[in-house]
C-alpha cells in the first residue's frame, strides 16, 4: 500500500512561504499537491517591512536552475541589483550618528568588507592565521579583507561581479524589491508548478486521535486538508505556536535589539552609481542597514525599544539619510528574536522566521529557508512516520539558530565600542560557550576549525590594533605553510588588478540589464 504523502499545505504567503512552496512543488512534482494558504500578515518579516529582500547566490542553483529560469530573466523582472559583500562602517570607532566612515588611529577609514565569497583556499592552511602572523610581526599594515579577498578594492570602485558578456567573476547574491519578488515566485509556483493559492485566514484546525493536523478551517468556510503542514507565518507562528502551543524561547539574555524603523530613499544612479553591496553602519543606539536597488535603496535602523522610542528612531533614521521626518514614510515593526523550542512538532514544520529569528546581522534569511527546506526534502516522511525526522530536524534548527545568534552577538562583543549605554549593556551580556571558545582560539593564534572562517574574518577585521593579536603560533613553526600562504596572497593581488581593469561598474551592467527589460 502506498503510504507516501499526497498533500502539503504551506501557511503564509511571504517570500519565504512562496520559496518553500516552489521548492517543494518543483522537487515533488507529480507526487505531492502543494497548497499555499495566504494569510493576512499582522507582523511582517524584516524584509516585508524594509521592502528589500536579500537573495543568496544558492537561490539560482537550488530553485531557478532546475525550473529553467535564467538569472537575467528573473533579475530583470524583479528589478534586482547585486549583493557581493556587506560593508561595515564605524564598528571600530566611537562617535555620533553618521553614515560617513570615521578615521581610525592609523589614518585609514573605519570600514571593512565581508564578501559573499569564501576565503581563498590555501592547501590545508587558512589565510587567517597567516595574516595574523604578518600583523604580529609588523610585516603588513594591510587590513585582513583587502589582503585576503579579491573583492574589497572592487567594491570601492563599485564594480559589477559580472562581465558584460554575463560571465561571473566571483560569487554574489542580489537585492530585490520584496513585493515584486514575492509576486514573481507566486506566479512561478502557480503557473508552472500547479501550486494552489488560497487567500484566507485560519479559523481553527482539525486533529486526529494522535494529535496530527488533518485540516485547516478558514474564516471563509473552506476546509483545507493536508498530510504535512508547513508554517511560514513568521513570528505569528499561527500553526506551531497558536494551534500546537509550542513554547517560544527568547533571546533577551543575548541580544537587546527588538525593533526596526525602515524607509525607502530615492537615489540618483547616474550621478552616484549603484553600490554592489549592502552596508551595516554602527550607531550609538544600534545599527543601520542600507540595501541598494536601481533608483533607490531601502534603509533601516535596528534598536532596542526599551532604550529608544519609535519616533526617536524614525528621527534618527531620517537624519542619517537627509530626509524630512514630516514627509518621509517611515515604517515600524517590533520583532521577537529567539526560537521555537521545536521547529517540527507532529506533522507541522516551521520554516524561516516561524522557526527562529535574530537580527539580520546574522546573514541572509533566505539562506536559512533554503537550508531548512533542503532538510525537509531530504527526510520527507511517510504517512506512517511523519514525526520520524523531527528529532534530527529540530537539532539542526537549534544548531543553526545558535550559530546565527553567536554571529550577531560577535559583532557587538568584538567591536571596540563603549560610547553609549546601549553598547555597554550589549557588550556585558554573556557569550555562549562555543563563541567564547572561538574568540579565545582566535586570540591565541589558532587556525579556525571547520565552520569558523566567517567568525575569524569578523574578528580579524574588528581587532583594533596589531598588539591585540597573538603571533600565529601554529604557522610560525611551518615555513612551508607560510610560503604557500604568501603565494596565495600574491595571487589575490594579481586577480584584484586584472578585475579592476576588466570589470564594468555595477551601474553600467545593471543599466544594460534593465534597459533590455524596458525595451
Amino acid at each position: 500500500m502506498d503510504r507516501r504523502m499526497r498533500k502539503v499545505v504551506v501557511v503564509g504567503g511571504s517570500v519565504a512561504g512562496w520559496t518553500v512552496a516552489a521548492r517543494l512543488a518543483g522537487t515533488w512534482r507529480g507526487t505531492v499537491a502543494v497548497t499555499v494558504l495566504q494569510t493576512p500578515c499582522a507582523v511582517p518579516d524584516l524584509a516585508e517591512t524594509g521592502q528589500v529582500t536579500a537573495v543568496p547566490p544558492e537561490f539560482q542553483s537550488a530553485l531557478f536552475d532546475p525550473l529553467g529560469v535564467a538569472e537575467d530573466d528573473w533579475t530583470r523582472a524583479c528589478g534586482a541589483s547585486f549583493r557581493t559583500a556587506v560593508r561595515y562602517v564605524n564598528w571600530r570607532t566611537e562617535g555620533p550618528l553618521t553614515t560617513a566612515a570615521r578615521t581610525l588611529a592609523n589614518g585609514a577609514a573605519d570600514h571593512f568588507y565581508r564578501p559573499r565569497a569564501h576565503l581563498p583556499e590555501c592547501g590545508n592552511n587558512s589565510l587567517s592565521p597567516y595574516w595574523q602572523y604578518l600583523r604580529s610581526e609588523g610585516l603588513t599594515a594591510e587590513p585582513f579583507d583587502y589582503a585576503c579577498f579579491r573583492e574589497p578594492p572592487l567594491m570601492d570602485a563599485m564594480k559589477s561581479p559580472r562581465w558584460l558578456d554575463g560571465r561571473a567573476a566571483f560569487p554574489y547574491g542580489w537585492h530585490v524589491d520584496t513585493l515584486v519578488f514575492r509576486a514573481f515566485l507566486r506566479d512561478l509556483a502557480v503557473r508552472r508548478l500547479d501550486v494552489r493559492a488560497v487567500h484566507d485566514s485560519v479559523r481553527s484546525a482539525e486533529r486526529d486521535e494522535n494529535g496530527m493536523l488533518t485540516a485547516l478551517r478558514t474564516e471563509k468556510g473552506r476546509r483545507i486538508e493536508g498530510d504535512l503542514f508547513v508554517d511560514c507565518t513568521g513570528q505569528q507562528g499561527l500553526l506551531l505556536g497558536k494551534v500546537l502551543g509550542e513554547p517560544f524561547v527568547g533571546a533577551q539574555e543575548r541580544l537587546l535589539c527588538d525593533s526596526a524603523a525602515t524607509v525607502t530613499v530615492a537615489h540618483d544612479d547616474t550621478a552616484h552609481g549603484i553600490e554592489p553591496f549592502a552596508t551595516a553602519t554602527a550607531l550609538p543606539t544600534g545599527w543601520s542597514w542600507k540595501l541598494p536597488l536601481p533608483g533607490r535603496f531601502g534603509a533601516g535602523l535596528v534598536y532596542p525599544r526599551a532604550r529608544t522610542a519609535p519616533d526617536e528612531a524614525a528621527g534618527r533614521l531620517c537624519e542619517l539619510y537627509g530626509l524630512d521626518p514630516g514627509r518621509a514614510e517611515v515604517r515600524h515593526a517590533r520583532y521577537r528574536f529567539g526560537r521555537s523550542r521545536r521547529a517540527w512538532v507532529k506533522n507541522c514544520v516551521a520554516l524561516g522566521t516561524a522557526a527562529w529569528q535574530v537580527e539580520p546581522l546574522a546573514g541572509d534569511a533566505l539562506d536559512e529557508v533554503l537550508g531548512a527546506v533542503g532538510l525537509l526534502i531530504r527526510d520527507a516522511p511517510s504517512l506512517d512516520a511523519r514525526e520520524a525526522p523531527a528529532a534530527r530536524f529540530n537539532r539542526a534548527a537549534r544548531d543553526r539558530y545558535e550559530r546565527a545568534a553567536d554571529a550577531v552577538q560577535l559583532h557587538y562583543a568584538a567591536a571596540p565600542r563603549a560610547d553609549s549605554g546601549f553598547w555597554r549593556a550589549q557588550r556585558a551580556l554573556p557569550l555562549s560557550g562555543a563563541l567564547r571558545e572561538c574568540v579565545e582560539a582566535h586570540r591565541g593564534g589558532l587556525s579556525p576549525e571547520p565552520g569558523q572562517e566567517a567568525r575569524y574574518g569578523l574578528l580579524s577585521a574588528l581587532v583594533p590594533v596589531p598588539g591585540g593579536l597573538a603571533q600565529g603560533t601554529s604557522i610560525g613553526y611551518r615555513p612551508d605553510a607560510r610560503r604557500s600562504a604568501e603565494e596565495q596572497l600574491a595571487r589575490v593581488k594579481r586577480r584584484q588588478r586584472i578585475l579592476l581593469e576588466t570589470l564594468p561598474t555595477a551601474h553600467a551592467y545593471l543599466e544594460r540589464l534593465h534597459r533590455r527589460a524596458a525595451a
